[in-house]
């Protein structure tokens, strides 16, 4: 072949690819990423062209006008002159569509250039997004405050859905202040699987928060309120198991657990030897922290969701009750999520297909509610329900009643399913729950305003709710802490109702370090706040979460340094273990986070304990059998739980003491024995046949109960 030849066929094949139509600076940027960073290959999302990028895009809300400039990597300048602050950020938007598809999975590099000209309070604001443009659904969403110099933005991402041509808008919102900034070599390249997302550069130029300065004001205030709020005094007698006062007594008082919740979404088919079971996610439940510190709350990510639990993609209603089970004998709180979402795309299908049939609607509403809230195994043990989610974002079951009988606006169905859920489980904790209120960065943002407006209409037509839940995703725009405090006084001031954080998590885009110490302030924040009962995380480990991003563990296991931050605050700032010596009449009295104790004294070198629960001021007498007498055991004293068991027997025990459990088939045959001190033990006794067994429990001054039990499996 000639070299004319050969050189015909190359052009025709970059024709055909990346270089096709280029203008100087898509076909240079090619060539800094080749160089800078080894990348190669992909194909474009938007034109690449500037001049015809700056033509097709839509705008409102702002003026825009364009210029050539010189000196840049890019020629063509973009100028948005916004006029003053919206009710909303999206109330001056700018945005740009695909020109070729997009597929689930595809690694895709955003390139664009930023600056303010002028704004209101010095520093220019926008969100960069790359969003769904019927749903809104973010697969990026980047807070930025661009400088008075021109600066590249890189920003790496992976799509999480299919995107047909002009089905991804690229744009910004733009209402955050009176300002003028200019944009100029926006580009995304798209790169397949071919590239691992790690290998894309990223350069966001984040900056951080108002109120993240170690002198911040806020910090005092907040840690005065943890002070008054979270914590309690204690005055104690600590007797004998005779009830005489133990004077000049060593006494340690341990803190267990909290009593406020924190707590993570979980997959149940990963616990109890379930289908998916993974014994390193459900050791870490347990020990975070490697001194078996670990949640006291979750919520089921999708288990108990309407179409996932009808459809079995999340796992048998079996297995959700036995990972129910498992976290219940670990003395781990469930609440379950969610009994109503309102839309299509979670309700089983023959809602939408009976979307003009108010009467199946209802039906299959009722239906549900009475299911799952006397399903054996969740109702007796799942107290919490998120009743009904995203009624602000979500609202296909309220446009389909609108306008049929009894139904004006369509939302008269909220405050019946808040009833029926009531008439169903009259001591159920009932939630709403909805996103973007603390993730925007405003207490008057539409969204916040328009929950409020909905939970009111719920409350003024009779209906109870008991909490208000706030999922708190975070993206790049991280909410101050001082607006944090805010948001949550607004909402109790106006209801009165417990507050929850029941999802937070973080965009990967945020770096590790600013996701630690913003996850340190925002708790902070949270936990200070009076109303607040809990703050729950969507997930922990990158290997089971929504976006691959969770808090506290990358895909291996290794901890992310917000594991250390979580740590830090709930098992040692906000945590209580210390000893003390009783005075001459027995008492001490001690100022401790509320929560589950164990009291240990030690006599003549032997440590003789009792629990004990701070959840308010307290002034008791706690008596530590097994001290100047020979303890007799009662049946009452042992409490075992479930009975009939199946793959889990719990059983608590009075006292810390060298305690000998033993199990006998009915033949008297030995199946196991076993001695610990710990005061709540758990045996896995699924492993053994379907029958009666006899139980023995011995403490170490050889007092005995004997229990039957019944194991079916």
């Amino acid at each position: 072949m000639s070299l004319q030849s050969t050189v015909f066929l190359l052009l025709i094949g970059l024709s055909t690819g990346l270089l096709a139509q280029n203008d100087a600076y898509h076909t240079n940027l090619l060539t800094q990423l080749q160089t800078n960073h080894g990348l190669s290959g992909g194909s474009w999302v938007l034109t690449p062209n500037e001049n015809t990028n700056a033509t097709n895009a839509n705008h409102y809300g702002h003026t825009v006008t364009q210029s050539t400039i010189t000196g840049e990597d890019f020629t063509q300048a973009i100028r948005l002159d916004v006029s003053g602050t919206g009710a909303n950020p999206w109330d001056a938007g700018y945005s740009i569509s695909n020109i070729n598809s997009i597929q689930t999975g595809d690694r895709i590099l955003m390139v664009i250039w930023l600056k303010t000209i002028s704004s209101a309070n010095g520093t220019g604001q926008l969100a960069l997004f790359a969003e769904d443009k019927v749903s809104y659904h973010k697969e990026v969403i980047l807070n930025a405050n661009p400088s008075a110099q021109w600066k590249q933005y890189l920003i790496p991402f992976e799509s999480s859905d299919n995107y047909p041509i002009a089905d991804l808008n690229i744009g910004f919102h733009l209402a955050y202040q009176q300002q003028v900034l200019e944009y100029g070599g926006l580009a995304l390249i798209n790169y397949g699987t071919s590239v691992a997302l790690s290998s894309l550069p990223q350069q966001l130029n984040v900056g951080g928060y108002a109120g993240e300065e170690p002198n911040a004001p806020w910090r005092t205030a907040a840690a005065n309120r943890i002070e008054q709020h979270r914590k309690a005094d204690l005055q104690l007698q600590v007797q004998d198991g005779q009830g005489n006062p133990l004077p000049n007594t060593t006494v340690r008082v341990e803190m267990l657990r909290h009593h406020y919740a924190f707590g993570t979404a979980v997959n149940p088919r990963k616990l109890a030897n379930n289908s998916q079971f993974n014994a390193t996610y459900q050791n870490k439940l347990l020990d975070l922290d490697g001194n078996g510190h670990g949640f006291n709350w979750v919520v089921t990510e999708n288990a108990l969701k309407w179409k996932a639990w009808e459809a079995g993609w999340a796992g048998t209603p079996a297995e959700t009750v036995n990972g129910i089970q498992w976290l219940t004998d670990n003395n781990i709180k469930v609440r379950g999520h969610v009994l109503v979402w309102p839309g299509w795309d979670f309700l089983p299908s023959d809602m939408q297909t009976n979307a003009n049939n108010p009467t199946h609607l209802k039906n299959r509403i009722d239906g549900h509610l009475n299911t799952m809230l006397n399903y054996s195994g969740i109702k007796d043990k799942v107290k919490e329900w998120d009743v009904i989610n995203e009624i602000v974002h979500v609202r296909d079951l309220e446009n389909a009643l609108k306008g049929t009988a009894g139904y004006t606006t369509g939302r008269e169905i909220y405050p019946e399913i808040f009833n029926k859920a009531a008439q169903e489980a009259p001591s159920l904790i009932k939630y709403i729950n909805d996103y973007n209120v603390l993730s925007n960065g405003s207490v008057v943002g539409g969204d916040y305003l328009l929950y409020k407006s909905m939970i009111q209409e719920i409350i003024d037509a009779g209906a109870t709710i008991d909490g208000i839940g706030f999922q708190a995703h975070q993206g790049s725009a991280l909410i101050a802490p001082d607006s944090i405090y805010a948001i949550l006084e607004d909402c109790y001031q106006t209801f009165g109702k417990t507050i929850k954080i029941t999802e937070y998590d973080q965009e990967v885009i945020i770096p590790d370090a600013t996701a630690a110490k913003y996850t340190g302030d925002f708790l902070t924040m949270v936990f200070s706040h009076p109303a607040t009962d809990g703050f729950l995380m969507w997930g922990f480990w990158d290997g089971a979460h929504w976006k691959n991003n969770a808090p506290l563990f990358n895909q291996d296991w290794t901890p992310k340094p917000t594991l250390t931050t979580f740590n830090d605050l709930l098992f040692n700032q906000w945590w209580t273990d210390t000893t003390l010596t009783t005075d001459a009449s027995g008492n001490l009295n001690i100022r401790g986070f509320k929560g589950d104790y164990k009291i240990t004294a030690t006599i003549n070198n032997t440590d003789v304990a009792a629990n004990l629960a701070l959840y308010n001021d307290v002034n008791t007498t706690v008596q530590l059998f097994g001290v100047a007498s020979k303890m007799v055991l009662k049946e009452t004293d042992i409490k075992i739980s479930p009975n009939p068991a199946t793959n889990h027997l719990r059983i608590e025990l009075p006292n810390s003491d060298d305690w000998t459990i033993s199990m006998r088939d009915e033949l008297g045959r030995l199946i196991f024995e076993k001695s610990s001190r710990e005061l709540i033990q758990v045996l896995e006794v699924g492993i053994y046949p379907s029958g009666v067994y006899y139980l023995t429990i011995k403490n170490s001054v050889g007092a005995t109960v004997s229990k039957k039990l019944m194991l079916i499996n």
